[in-house]
């Protein structure tokens, strides 16, 4: 039976997969980016930048972070009518991330795609892209704007080390805690992640956009297929949807599970740390999102001890389109008009002053570079810098001889000075 099991997934995947490469033809990233940056993280995994630039002036950087088993195409659909086409237009310089694990982050040696945790994302991909946007466009800080797992992230970067280098935040549908939410852990996908993430990969990914035309109404699928942009296709879903690492699969699934969020090794409790939250925070959320409960958004959002924040709740009720669900706030008929319009807004009442100084900020990571560059240097490397140390210093009281010689010729020439009105008053 097991062997069945296997075969019928497998064949299940070939069909798909041939059907999709006639039918969709979407297995090469396309990307409209006007440029595709790469930064390489402390622990040497390639990360993506796309570069939407501001179509009016030098524009204040926006830092753009996709969420949970999903990429940076979730902010360019549809073309012309994205949140990043949006931002772009009014003059911003939009930065998208795709974290590790994507297709277009590039492991280390060693390591694998299915590698990475929530960890590796807080500790190393996004602190590596921050300073990089902050150095390339010479502004002190950026605007952060995360979907879903994407605002969870600023959550815990600011319970972690603070987040001084974000002007402000915007969270699109980004839980902050799971109690009230109906959640089963996926124990066939879980076993399928572990034993083939390539499987599993090939799987998902047909799957999502399969989705959009069955349209199944499913906590799973948390889209309201009638408030989607009629400018989206399965083609299009395809490219949008992507597996996370197994580590960061398991941290989400045992976070809803467990109704806790934590990270660094479990050490940080986020959800314990939201009541201090400071930074300026837009929270948006839609009514019919399955994984955010409106009371605990609405208790969550009271509590925020930062005067700095604004709410949107995205209802029929409140005169919008339609109760938004969880994928569409950000693909949504009407998201121009009722999402990207009012986070615009928000950006403009946040302006970025500091500007990016690279000599003091450089000079600090240098002494201890310099350092760990010593500790490794052989026996021999070491004894030619105490020769050269040596040199300096018997150079050193030679050099010190001059101003000796010069201070002694001064001392002589003050006396004779003094002399001649002594002179004068004898006579």
């Amino acid at each position: 039976m097991i062997l069945l099991g296997v075969v019928a997934v497998v064949l299940f995947v070939v069909v798909m997969t041939a059907y999709y490469v006639i039918r969709v033809g979407e297995y090469r990233e396309r990307t409209r980016a006007d440029e595709i940056h790469t930064v390489v993280t402390p622990d040497l995994w390639g990360i993506r930048l796309c570069r939407y630039r501001a179509k009016q002036g030098p524009g204040e950087p926006v830092f753009i972070c996709h969420g949970f088993m999903s990429t940076q195409f979730n902010f360019t659909l549809p073309p012309g009518e994205s949140l990043a086409d949006y931002l772009s237009e009014q003059g911003y310089d939009c930065w998208l991330i795709e974290l590790r694990g994507t297709l277009s982050s590039t492991p280390p040696f060693g390591c694998t795609r299915s590698d990475g945790t929530l960890d590796d994302y807080l500790l190393r991909d996004i602190p590596t892209a921050i300073d990089y946007i902050r150095k390339a466009t010479g502004h002190g800080q950026v605007h952060w704007v995360g979907h879903s797992m994407g605002g969870m992230l600023l959550y815990a970067r600011e319970a972690m080390a603070g987040v001084d280098s974000i002007a402000c935040a915007t969270a699109i549908g980004s839980p902050i805690g799971f109690d009230g939410v109906e959640f089963r852990e996926p124990t066939f996908l879980l076993r399928l992640r572990r034993l083939s993430p390539l499987l599993f990969r090939s799987l998902v990914r047909p799957l999502f956009s399969l989705a959009f035309r069955i349209r199944p109404q499913h906590p799973v699928v948390p889209i309201n297929w009638d408030n989607m942009s009629p400018k989206i296709d399965a083609a299009m879903l395809y490219s949008a949807f992507e597996p996370a690492p197994l580590g960061v699969t398991l941290q989400m699934s045992h976070s809803a599970v467990s109704r806790e969020f934590r990270v660094r090794d479990g050490e940080v409790d986020v959800l314990a740390a939201l009541k201090n939250l400071r930074t300026p925070l837009f929270a948006i959320f839609g009514a019919g999102d399955p994984f955010i409960p409106i009371p605990k958004a609405e208790a969550f959002f009271e509590k925020l001890p930062n005067s700095d924040k604004q709410l949107l709740i995205l209802s029929e009720v409140n005169g919008h389109a339609a109760d938004y669900s969880h994928v569409d706030l950000v693909m949504g008929r009407k998201s121009p008009e009722e999402v990207y319009e009012p986070i615009g807004k928000w950006l403009r009442a946040h302006p970025i002053t500091e500007r990016y100084e690279p000599e003091a900020e450089d000079t600090k990571p240098k002494p201890a570079g310099k350092k760990k560059a010593a500790a490794k240097k052989s026996g021999a490397a070491k004894k030619k810098l105490a020769a050269k140390k040596k040199s300096a210093a018997k150079k050193k009281p030679a050099a010190k001889k001059k101003p000796v010689a010069k201070k002694k010729s001064a001392a002589k020439k003050k006396p004779a000075a003094k002399k001649k009105p002594v002179a004068k008053k004898k006579s």
